[in-house]
């Protein structure tokens, strides 16, 4: 009698050929010489990112007095995102101001120096006609016109640095209120009114959305059939529709690990339905 146990491994044996003939009828043969960039069926699979992701600070630290926008929330170049407490700043601009405002000490100099001019000018006529006034007394006179005359300069210098100061005044109060640089999606915000911002520390960051890109990673052989410049169409996967892009970048570094290459497209196209992390995958030359 043949023992169970050796009917299976003799049962299991006989199988194998059978799975294996079944198999291979199954699964479709695949040209790999032809799959990627000319093929129909693209498999160079990847996703839409923003073009970059900004770490938004500001130049200068302080209290969080009002945060404007939320999280996910979509803004526009030039829109206030962030502002720090300004009282100190608001009251030292006003100050600046009104300094640089105040021209009553070079109007008072300006019209003593009109005055020496005439007193001088009489010295020198009465000097030379008649005598009557000393060559000593005209040279002071002389010496009290050119003094007022320096002393215009320096106060007119003096209302230059003036109008200096109130410009640095009026930047530092711009710089405690933080605005978007390009259109995007604010993706996270670090800080949250009330906090304390320290300068040049993320306070939140900005997809930038002003053109959207696709990234992959794709194996050489069709990496090294795209070059900067190149145009292609990227097929966004839940959409079925196609947009034509512009290769940006294609890394000279193959992925030890994956032996894949990155790719970047800029999307030439813009769309309203079309949103960073959507699924795609690069098709062909358009």
């Amino acid at each position: 009698m043949i023992p169970f146990r050796r009917l299976l491994q003799t049962a299991a044996l006989c199988a194998l050929p059978v799975t294996a003939g079944a198999q291979a009828a199954d699964v479709p043969q695949v040209d790999y010489a032809t799959v990627g960039l000319s093929s129909t069926a693209p498999v160079l699979g990847g996703f839409t990112t923003c073009r970059a992701e900004l770490e938004l600070a500001f130049a200068v630290s302080g209290l969080v007095e009002t945060t404007l926008v939320d999280e996910g929330q979509t803004v526009k170049t030039g829109d206030v995102l962030m502002r720090l407490d300004q009282e100190v700043e608001r009251i030292e601009l006003l100050r600046r101001q009104a300094v640089m405002e105040d021209d009553a000490e070079l109007r008072a100099a300006i019209a003593r120096a009109d005055i020496a001019l005439r007193q001088k000018e009489a010295a020198e006529r009465l000097h030379a006609s008649t005598g009557g006034i000393s060559r000593e007394e005209v040279q002071n006179r002389t010496l009290a016109h050119e003094l007022a005359v320096i002393e215009i300069s320096r106060l007119e210098a003096q209302a230059k640095i003036n109008a200096l100061d109130y410009d640095t005044a009026q930047e530092n109060l711009v710089r405690r209120t933080l605005v978007a640089p390009s259109e995007g999606i604010i993706s996270k915000i670090e800080i949250q009114t009330g906090e304390s911002a320290q300068a040049n520390d993320p306070v939140m960051m900005l997809c930038d959305l002003s053109q959207l890109e696709f990234k992959a990673s794709i194996p050489v052989t069709y990496a090294d059939r795209l070059s900067k410049g190149m145009k292609v169409q990227v097929q966004i996967t839940s959409r079925s529709a196609a947009v034509d892009g512009t290769v940006k970048f294609v890394s000279p570094v193959v992925d030890s690990a994956s032996g894949l290459q990155e790719v970047k497209v800029l999307i030439d196209e813009a769309h309203d339905w079309l949103r960073p992390g959507m699924n795609a995958v690069l098709v062909s030359a358009p």
